[in-house]
């Protein structure tokens, strides 16, 4: 993580990526100091590149001041230059969300009656919705318990697997059972995505499976 220190006055304009310019990132209040983490920068682009729209910052960097003005929690990471809430062009704030759960995302919030989702770079993954004391494991669509360890052949307990697979177009029924129709569809999923094609579902294949569900 490498939180930077930018003048809006003298830096305003310059590109941080491709995408985005530091004075997107600046308080509402007008100050000139601007603190924005290059890991923020780096999470907005893999969004947008994900999406292909462009990305809208509601608020990134804060003040302590200005934060305290509008109800912000004391230890907010927009103060630290750690945080921004964000629209995608036309896409839903819940996939953006969703999407943001594949990434090396830190806090992921997701308000849904205000239509903007929040991404930050703290070190442990904490997601929430509407409210950061309302906090859930997943913001997943999926009914079924992701596995923790790999699954292969013959396992149960893949119906998380099996309903991700479906949803990428697979014809497979949803039974839990790891047989030899749910090895096929991994494998050829993986061969897809340039994934070792070992029909073994681990911790890069769930995440691929995920990112494609989005």
């Amino acid at each position: 993580m490498t939180v930077k220190k930018y003048s809006l006055k003298k830096s305003g304009n310059l590109h941080l990526s491709p995408h985005f310019t530091v004075k997107e990132f600046a308080c509402h209040d007008g100050s000139d100091t601007v603190l924005i983490d290059d890991r923020l920068v780096t999470l907005l682009e893999k969004i947008r590149d994900r999406f292909g729209k462009p990305i809208h910052i509601n608020s990134a960097y804060r003040t302590a001041k200005y934060n305290a003005k509008i109800g912000g929690v004391s230890n907010s990471y927009h103060v630290k230059g750690m945080a921004a809430d964000i629209v995608a062009q036309g896409v839903p704030a819940k996939r953006v969300a969703q999407y943001a759960e594949t990434l090396d995302c830190g806090g992921i919030g997701w308000y849904e009656h205000k239509k903007f989702a929040h991404i930050d770079t703290r070190k442990n993954r904490v997601c929430w919705k509407d409210s950061g004391s309302n906090v859930c494991k997943t913001f997943s669509d999926c009914p079924y318990a992701e596995p923790s360890e790999n699954r292969k052949f013959g396992d149960k307990g893949a119906a998380w697997i099996q309903w991700h697979l479906k949803k990428c177009g697979a014809k497979i029924t949803i039974d839990g059972k790891f047989g030899a129709v749910t090895k096929a569809a991994v494998i050829a999923f993986q061969k897809s995505h340039g994934l070792t094609p070992d029909g073994v579902v681990g911790e890069k294949t769930r995440l691929m499976l995920k990112r494609e569900v989005v």
